[in-house]
């Protein structure tokens, strides 16, 4: 995950009235072009629903504090016996 692009992304946002009017109104995918991240940022920045930049930056930070969820493990199949026999 490129945290640096994201956070130049925000401080652009910051600094420049037109860029995020931009990312506010409509033109994030095309503005977010202009930046190297993965396809799971682009995404999760096309997603983020807010009406001003620091709800904006808030949103984002929020997502890159988010602990990643670990990968699928399979479960024991006593553990899946007893969660049908739970459900009777």
């Amino acid at each position: 995950m490129s945290q640096q692009m994201l956070k130049r992304l925000v401080g652009l946002a910051l600094l420049d009235r037109e860029f995020c009017d931009g990312l506010m109104n409509g033109k994030r995918a095309a503005l977010l072009a202009g930046f190297d991240l993965t396809e799971e940022e682009r995404e999760v920045i096309a997603s983020l629903d807010s009406g001003s930049i620091r709800e904006f930056a808030g949103s984002l930070c929020e997502w890159l504090n988010e602990p990643q969820a670990p990968p699928p493990m399979e479960m024991p199949f006593s553990f899946i016996g007893a969660r049908q026999e739970m459900r009777g």
